[in-house]
């Protein structure tokens, strides 16, 4: 098993739902800034929970090279040579800073040259991003296609001796070219300066060749006067979520640490995206909003009730910071709703249900199957796909519609222990896949 450190800054700006065209999330992971003289491996590219559909980039390694993720496809260039770029693909690649966003659909757009610097680029992405109006605040990917006179494109040399490919006093090695037919991929940010855009940039752009046999950092670019397709993100009514929490800054330390979290952030806790998870954070959410409408949560002063299913405890121990060792988490069947919640201070307690129809009764049907081990193969496959859907629904519609939180009077709190819950997310792990013979 390979060891991570994965430190992931999940970009949210909202403390509450709110329905609205938004764009896929752009997740980074450790800073430019940060790197330092080690480049210390903050990801392992094959750990990321979804590559489907993936855009990223970032250096390769310990500055072995370049990374830049197409589609799904992970290419990663080096140079250790002068003169040579080798390109190749593998997931099972690291860097010590990476930014990456999950994109399955595109918005195409005409534009006209010319575009001869990087600095036309961020214009023209900005321009035509607020014109088709998104928010320039949110950060995006972009993708841009044609032919271009002249690209100069530089990969990244090693900085250590101790690192394959290095080469004394050569930190990066650059490759002028004429008359190249590619794409060039990019993110755009005007709050990640340092991070992962320039200390003076919007936009951090590399190029992909269409024959993919090379790749690099965008540096500087002469197009003329011809005609290039933009690609942006394509917007979708969702649920903006994020939550925005007050803790301790250290193990000894005073309230004040105010941070977000997302559901992002509970997908790694948890170990994979499912509608029990959705379901938990969409109605922890509310409660919590309940309870604290200034929209500022203070974990240690919330306490929770779950019912069992390891969905929702492992939604309410990460975003409540519940914990049975410290009399403020327990698990109960006996509750009338998914959760109940307690201010400490106020002693106010609600308990947060979702509503009737909302979820399909055929999901729960197939699932009370999957639990006795009486769902074949591809039954399972179905029941995924259903989970799916729903999944999609909840983070589409109005959690408001979805779940009704109640005040929750004269509320005894009374925790029990118990260790013999089952634990349904693995009793299927070990079963064959669709069409595999047993």
């Amino acid at each position: 098993m390979k060891k991570i450190i994965f430190i992931l800054s999940i970009i949210v700006f909202t403390s509450q739902f709110l329905l609205g065209q938004s764009v896929p999330t752009v997740h980074s992971v450790g800073a430019m800034k940060d790197m330092g003289n080690t480049y210390d491996l903050k990801v392992w590219l094959d750990t990321l929970p979804q590559k489907s559909h993936v855009y990223g980039m970032g250096p390769y390694d310990r500055m072995k090279g370049e990374i830049t993720v197409v589609d799904g496809i992970p290419f990663h260039a080096s140079a250790f040579e002068e003169g040579k770029a080798v390109v190749a693909q593998s997931w099972d690649i690291r860097s010590p800073f990476f930014v990456y966003s999950q994109v399955p659909e595109w918005e195409a757009f005409d534009i006209k040259g010319p575009l001869n610097s990087v600095q036309e680029i961020q214009q023209k992405v900005a321009a035509l991003a607020k014109e088709k109006g998104y928010d320039l605040k949110e950060p995006f990917a972009f993708r841009l296609a044609g032919e271009f006179d002249e690209l100069t494109v530089h990969i990244v040399t090693p900085r250590n001796p101790e690192v394959e490919g290095y080469r004394p006093d050569v930190k990066s090695q650059k490759f002028i070219s004429e008359k190249e037919k590619g794409q060039l991929i990019g993110f755009y940010s005007e709050q990640h300066q340092g991070i992962f855009t320039g200390s003076k940039s919007f936009v951090h752009v590399h190029f992909l060749r269409n024959d993919q046999t090379f790749m690099g950092h965008l540096d500087k670019i002469t197009s003329g006067d011809r005609s290039f397709k933009i690609y942006l993100p394509q917007k979708n009514n969702r649920v903006k979520t994020g939550l925005r929490v007050n803790d301790t800054d250290f193990s000894k330390g005073r309230m004040g640490h105010i941070q977000n979290i997302d559901l992002d952030d509970l997908v790694k806790f948890h170990g994979h995206l499912c509608d029990g998870l959705v379901v938990g954070h969409l109605a922890l959410q509310e409660a919590l909003n309940e309870l604290y409408p200034d929209g500022r949560i203070d974990r240690t002063n919330t306490r929770i009730v779950s019912q069992p299913s390891p969905c929702l405890t492992d939604a309410a121990i990460y975003i409540t910071g519940g914990r049975y060792q410290f009399n403020t988490f327990y698990v109960s069947k006996d509750i009338d709703g998914l959760f109940t919640l307690q201010r400490m201070d106020t002693k106010k307690a609600v308990t947060v249900r979702m509503n009737k129809g909302v979820k399909p009764e055929k999901i729960d049907k197939l699932g009370a199957l999957a639990v006795k081990g009486e769902l074949p193969a591809c039954d399972l496959d179905k029941l995924k796909k259903m989970e799916d859907d729903f999944t999609e629904t909840l983070l589409s519609t109005d959690p408001g519609k979805n779940f009704t939180v109640t005040e929750t009077v004269n509320f005894k709190w009374k925790p029990v222990l118990r260790n013999d819950f089952v634990k349904t997310d693995i009793l299927n792990k070990d079963k064959s896949k669709c069409g595999e013979n047993n």
